[in-house]
Parts: structure tokens; sequence; C-alpha cells
């Protein structure tokens, strides 16, 4: 199985000491399952949706292999909110994206994840909310994190030890646990 992870520096995993972000830690939890899996973590530093909709399918196209399961995962928005990008501007790419994505392998979204800053949140929140509905009308499996991961103490320790968006590598490894926990992730990813 070839997984590509494509998103901003939170999928990149900017601030994890560890280099290994989320992507990281699930494709070490999919090894620990006996799951013969590539990955390649393809986030990009203040990557956009609208940035990312340029760029994602040719480095999709240069990692998929004949032969054998291709799945894409997107994470993406927190960047959006702050570099000005309307809910409109995000939902089109996003439309535009996973369209596109579908037709080439199997496809899930991991929403964007909180910030310490109020009012940046609360426009993470209500983009969160914008992205699961557009993945349950495209049936694209959909793994909300932003009310878990704000709700989460281990997360807002890291969050705090971190910039306040980016969180430390405790954040990454529980950000990991609750996509690996979630029963949609777990049968996209084959685990029981």
């Amino acid at each position: 199985m070839v997984i590509c992870y494509f998103g901003d520096s939170l999928t990149l995993g900017f601030g994890d000491d560890a280099g290994l972000g989320w992507p990281g830690r699930i494709a070490n939890a999919l090894a620990k399952e006996g799951k013969e899996v590539t990955s390649y973590n393809l986030g990009v530093r203040k990557d956009s949706s609208f940035q990312m909709q340029h760029r994602w399918r040719s480095e999709a196209m240069t990692r998929k292999m004949p032969d054998t399961p291709f799945k894409l995962v997107f994470s993406f928005g927190v960047a959006d909110v702050f570099n000005g990008v309307s809910g409109e501007e995000s939902m089109t790419a996003g439309v535009a994206i996973l369209m596109q994505a579908k037709a080439m392998g199997d496809v899930m979204m991991v929403g964007p994840t909180p910030v310490n800053d109020q009012d940046k949140r609360e426009e993470i929140t209500t983009l969160s909310r914008m992205f699961e509905s557009m993945c349950k009308k495209f049936e694209i499996p959909f793994i909300p994190t932003v009310t878990d991961m704000h709700r989460s103490f281990v997360y807002g320790t890291a969050l705090n030890d971190g910039d306040g968006v980016h969180p430390t590598a405790s954040g990454y490894a529980d950000l990991a646990d609750h996509i690996l926990k979630n029963k949609s992730a777990r049968a996209f990813f084959g685990l029981k």
C-alpha cells in the first residue's frame, strides 16, 4: 500500500523534534500491525488548499505504483485561515482536490486542528464543519479533530509548548492516536 499525505505545516510536522508529525506516527503504527506501507509526507509549510490544488496531482502521480493499493490523505484549513483564504475559496479548492483524488485512489480527509488564538480557532472550527459536510456529500471519510484536540490536555499542553499553532511531539502523537481510534480511519487503513 502507498499512502500520500498532503497538507500544510501541521501535516509536515513542524515543531516535532522527532520529525515524524502525525503521518509518520501513523506509518509506524501501520508497520507494527504488519501492514506493508510506503508513506510519503507531502506537507508544505504555509500551503493553503488553493496552493495544494496546483501541486498535489503531479506529486501523487510520481508515487503511484502499478498493482499497489493507493491512498491519499488530505488535511488543510489552518494555513487557509492564517493566509486569509476565504471559506468559499477553501471549499472550491477542496472540492476540486477531492474529486480528482477520488479518480486516482482511496481518499480520506483529516480535519484542521485547533490553535491557541480564539478567533482563528473559531474560523477553523467553521471551516472544519464545511469540510465535513463536503466530504459527506462525496462519500469521503472525514476525521474531525478541532474539537477533540482542543479538549485534549495532552494536545493543549503541546500547543502551549509549541508556538500556539504547531504542537510539540506529544501533540502530534496525540493527534495520530486520535485518528487511529476513529472507526472510519481504521477501515481506510485496513485495520480491525
